[in-house]
């Protein structure tokens, strides 16, 4: 059973930060220029980062923290937007979100961490819904994240972890043309098919090595 801890304010931010950093790089209506401090108001937030209205943000936020704050509840912590802001938030997550120290787990009498954070990464990504029957050590990045379900589960579950994991995080878009109907011929038709690349980490096994690192998110200065 893995001991758990609330996160502190800065680090909450700084999960915002790498999630806004991350999501930057493939989805082109996030203002990756933007830098989030804990003085951004909650409506500059959801600009820079195109974030859903306040109402409905906060659904995923109570998933994504596995928390259950009241609708009235975050209306104070959200509203007025242009006073609140991301450092409000923080503080506010601050009391209620708590963060997994994962144990090792002893096999063959001897304590492996890597199994064990691989096991808490599983069981967290089937909690927020995602297919993990055949996901094994060995399941490549880029085809767990080809299935567009799975996009943001993971990146929650790994920005979460409040370590620095992704250096590298591309997507690139090709498309063609596609004539099934007659009517494509006339009115332009796209198939859409993506490329996933995460610079050096290929595999879940690359992942969980990441993360048993440790290495805290902004210890370093990450440039977009």
């Amino acid at each position: 059973m893995n001991d758990k801890i609330c996160y502190t304010s800065n680090e909450l931010l700084e999960i915002f930060k790498e999630q806004h950093r991350l999501s930057g790089q493939f989805d082109f209506m996030v203002d990756g220029t933007f830098v989030l401090t804990k003085d951004t108001l909650i409506w500059e937030w959801r600009e820079a980062q195109d974030l859903l209205p306040w109402n409905e943000l906060t659904k995923f936020l109570n998933q994504e923290f596995r928390i259950d704050v009241p609708i009235k509840i975050w209306d104070t912590i959200f509203n007025p937007d242009d006073k609140k802001t991301l450092g409000d938030l923080c503080d506010f997550l601050s009391t209620v979100a708590e963060k997994e120290i994962v144990k090792p787990i002893k096999i063959l009498g001897s304590e492996c961490l890597t199994f064990s954070v691989f096991q808490t990464l599983k069981r967290n990504l089937k909690i927020k819904g995602v297919d993990v029957v055949s996901l094994k050590p060995s399941t490549r990045i880029e085809d767990f994240l080809a299935i567009n379900d799975n996009f943001s589960p993971l990146l929650e579950e790994v920005t979460l972890t409040g370590v620095k994991v992704f250096d590298k995080f591309d997507v690139k878009v090709e498309r063609e043309r596609c004539l099934d109907h007659w009517l494509d011929r006339i009115f332009p038709n796209w198939k859409y098919e993506s490329t996933i690349t995460t610079g050096d980490i290929e595999t879940f096994r690359d992942l969980v090595n990441k993360i048993v690192e440790n290495k805290k998110l902004g210890t370093d200065i990450v440039k977009i």
